[in-house]
């Protein structure tokens, strides 16, 4: 009945990554870039229309990347990101063979407040494209954005039908907190508490 069990709770989670990656399949393998796209043209249409808490422009602490959180209103991105209501646009890369206008990834709202899902490009090429799209979820405090990569694993625990004395376990944990990458808003201007800390 044991082993039943455990039977099952694989097959399900087998079949959730299964639907889990039929929807990463539905998004383009590799980014593609907007012409045009400027930091100050993103300004002024920001400044046409109440924003949502989560658009803006936006710099990773790390390497000084800047984004552009924005919402999706065209109809060639609509026919197959219905479920996504914002794209991450870089606006300044680090990386030269990246041009402004390239998508970066995708976002979507969760039922938890200032909670997101987003499907992020994590490679590029030397020719400056972005491929293989990676679930990540997005926490916004204040003026901080946190990315944290959507990780599942299946593990199948083999050591019960090994006699005791041939069991041995070997646990390997990661003590690095989570919500530590991510990126400061720098436009809207912050009216609260500054990006960086002051020492005194």
């Amino acid at each position: 009945m044991a082993s039943l069990r455990h039977i099952i709770s694989i097959l399900v989670i087998v079949i959730w990554s299964q639907a889990s990656a039929n929807i990463l399949d539905q998004l383009p393998q590799e980014s593609h870039t907007l012409e045009g796209y400027h930091i100050d043209s993103v300004k002024t249409r920001m400044r046409q229309a109440p924003l949502h808490n989560i658009e803006g422009v936006w710099q990773f602490l790390d390497n000084a990347t800047t984004i552009a959180i924005e919402r999706i209103n065209d109809n060639a991105s609509s026919q197959y990101l219905h479920q996504y209501i914002y794209r991450i646009v870089i606006i300044k890369p680090q990386q030269l063979s990246i041009e402004p206008g390239t998508i970066m990834g995708y976002i979507s709202a969760t039922a938890k407040k200032d909670h997101y899902e987003a499907y992020i490009y994590t490679d590029s090429s030397l020719e400056g494209i972005l491929s293989i799209p990676q679930k990540f979820t997005l926490t916004l405090s204040d003026n901080h954005l946190a990315f944290n990569e959507y990780k599942t694993s299946v593990s199948i625990n083999l050591w019960r039908w090994i006699p005791y004395i041939y069991r041995v376990g070997v646990s390997v944990k990661n003590t690095r907190p989570k919500g530590l990458d991510g990126c400061v808003r720098i436009y809207p201007q912050p009216t609260s508490a500054p990006l960086t800390p002051r020492y005194l």
